[in-house]
């Protein structure tokens, strides 16, 4: 009777996996490491009742889909098993093997569901799955960009780690998952915690994030921690960030070179970044951190051949500039530059850096890639697009739809607005309220009479990615409540935000979620502040200008940083700075607007957050 249950199990697992050889698969992306392999019940005995052993065949083959780095399918089954009659002694195989598939697929939402569904009913873990279970939660937590509670897992990993290799793996992740948080984020994190061991994990990273800023205070900040953590694990293998941040703050740059327009097209713009690249200098002279030398040549009246001798002969040591693309793309073609460069622009060509040279701007396309990576991370999977009918509408959805569609998303619609559709017709078309029309139409021909109607739009979307000016985003919300989908979650770029609240024209963008500088949304930066008074129009014009000049000075100095660790983050006016293929990218903060201003975006706008805090452990 056995071999014929064995055989019938068999014969059901081999049917499965032939029905689901033909669909398609998401590949893993590679982001995150596969910790543990999946374990399929292969030799367990079948269960008598057929309706479990059914479920269990399904488990079965799932774990052997994920094996066979089929993810998406092996999810697919997992979701779809009758959990109540599945027994408790299997909820850790679903459990584990919808960590790595959902992980694999880089789909964190899904992944802390299924933990929560199947550790309910787990019985008691041992130690090595209880280190598992908070390194799939870590990994979750991450992509979906609750780092702090990351961190609070993967402390938890150091804890239960049973061998000195995976005390060191955790701990090695743990430092990484520390330097994802912001300096206000690490420094509200310190108030709160009461786990001595991590409270000293999150003052080392406090460390290396001051340094990032002001390298020169980093062996004063870091004698004073070993004196306050004389038996903490990290004491005696400081990371090696750490260490070569000490190295470097006794390099440091005495001379910037800084090549901007003193007349043209873009002579306003380059007044505002020189403006803020001399208060930031005299700011640092004012807290006596002895800044670099500043020195300006006109890259309107001179080649960039000629800017370089003269930058040379000066002594200076980096150069800032130029700001025009169309030098920037002369630069990029070079295979080396005389002197370090900051360029304020990106160039054409984003595959072949130059050696030597950085570059930083104000890019809009950046700012579509973080609206795809925090619609992602809420949980978002469908999305419309609208853009303005431009080259600049263009770019900027071809941003968004790649980065989206690289992360798994779907398209359900695009629309331009501008000369050829209007804002009106694009937003119809857009949610195909057209169709519902339709359908009323047919069947008031059919009827012979004019039934009630009230136009529906499609329901097939999670949110709407938004990228229009202040004065078209504020007809958006009216429009989507009159076309009966005021429910529809709005993300937008920055361009949205006109950077000075006003709440009698804004409060028609209530809802609306949007990235944006922190200059604009934290009005805490006391630099800000003073350039405010004294340039309260031009900053009103050009703020995000002026932050970027403020920003280009800091990095201009850490770019051996960037160099020697590329993962380095640096908080600035403009964002949380970091490089990619030597271009920098911009982490913005999240607003929304409430009352007609922009408030920090919570946790829970997307409502999410609630299976965030119930899978947590006490």
């Amino acid at each position: 009777m056995t071999l014929n249950f064995s055989a019938c199990r068999a014969g059901m697992l081999c049917l499965l996996l032939v029905m689901l050889a033909g669909c398609a698969t998401k590949e893993p992306s590679g982001q995150l490491p596969l910790r543990t392999s999946v374990v399929v019940s292969e030799d367990r005995a079948p269960h008598a009742n057929p309706e479990v052993e059914a479920q269990l065949v399904r488990l079965d083959a799932a774990g052997i889909l994920a094996q066979q780095q089929r993810f998406q399918e092996s999810l697919d089954l997992i979701q779809s098993l009758q959990i109540q009659l599945i027994p408790a002694s299997f909820h850790w195989q679903a459990l584990e093997t919808a960590a790595i598939s959902g992980l694999a697929l880089d789909d964190g939402w899904v992944v802390l569901r299924l933990i929560d569904r199947f550790s309910q009913q787990l019985p008691r873990l041992d130690q090595q799955q209880e280190y598992r279970l908070a390194g799939y939660r870590a990994d979750a937590f991450l992509l979906t960009g609750f780092y702090a509670s990351a961190v609070q897992q993967r402390h938890r990993q150091t804890l239960l780690a049973t061998s000195d290799e995976q005390r060191t793996s955790a701990q090695q992740q743990l430092w990484s998952n520390l330097n994802q948080l912001s300096g206000e984020e690490l420094r509200q994190l310190t108030q709160q915690e009461r786990q001595l061991l991590l409270l000293g994990w999150m003052e080392l990273a406090l460390i290396r994030h001051s340094a990032t800023e002001s390298p020169q205070q980093i062996n004063t900040l870091l004698d004073k921690w070993l004196g306050r953590w004389p038996q903490h694990p990290a004491r005696n293998n400081l990371p090696e960030d750490i260490k070569l941040l000490v190295k470097l703050s006794e390099q440091r740059i005495q001379h910037l070179a800084v090549f901007l327009p003193e007349s043209g097209p873009l002579a306003e713009a380059a007044a505002a970044i020189r403006d803020a690249l001399i208060s930031r200098h005299l700011d640092a002279q004012r807290r006596y951190l002895d800044p670099p030398r500043l020195s300006f040549y006109d890259s309107q009246a001179n080649n960039l051949d000629d800017l370089y001798r003269m930058a040379q002969r000066d002594g200076a040591e980096v150069v800032i500039g130029p700001l025009a693309k169309a030098q920037v793309d002369l630069l990029e073609r070079r295979r080396s530059l005389p002197l370090p460069t900051l360029a304020l622009n990106y160039g054409n060509d984003d595959t072949t850096p130059s050696r030597n040279m950085f570059q930083f701007g104000l890019s809009a396309e950046n700012e579509a890639q973080q609206v795809a990576i925090k619609a992602w991370q809420s949980g978002f999977r469908r999305a419309l697009v609208l853009t303005p009918e431009s080259s600049w509408g263009t770019r900027v959805e071809a941003s968004f739809i790649k980065t989206w569609q690289e992360l798994g998303g779907e398209i359900s619609h695009t629309r331009q607005f501008g000369e050829n559709l209007t804002l009106d017709a694009s937003l119809r078309q857009l949610l195909e309220v057209q169709h519902s029309q339709q359908r009323h139409q047919r069947l008031t021909r059919l009827l012979g009479q004019r039934p009630h109607f009230v136009p529906r739009p499609r329901e097939d979307s999670d949110f709407l990615f938004l990228h229009a000016d202040p004065a078209t985003a504020r007809q958006i919300k009216p429009a989507l409540s009159f076309l009966m989908a005021s429910g529809l979650p709005v993300l937008a770029t920055s361009s949205v935000f006109s950077g000075q609240a006003n709440p009698s024209l804004d409060r028609d963008m209530n809802g609306i979620a949007f990235c944006d500088i922190p200059w604009y949304l934290d009005s805490g930066d006391p630099l800000a502040r003073e350039m405010r008074q004294i340039w309260p129009e031009a900053m009103s014009r050009y703020g995000r200008l002026y932050a970027m000049g403020a920003d280009a000075y800091l990095l201009a100095q850490r770019l051996p940083l960037l160099e020697a660790l590329p993962e380095s983050r640096i908080q600035g006016a403009t964002g949380r700075l970091s490089q990619q293929n030597r271009r920098i990218q911009r982490e913005l903060q999240w607003a929304q607007f409430i009352n007609g201003r922009p408030q920090p975006l919570t946790a829970s706008a997307f409502e999410q957050q609630q299976l965030v805090d119930q899978i947590l452990p006490d």
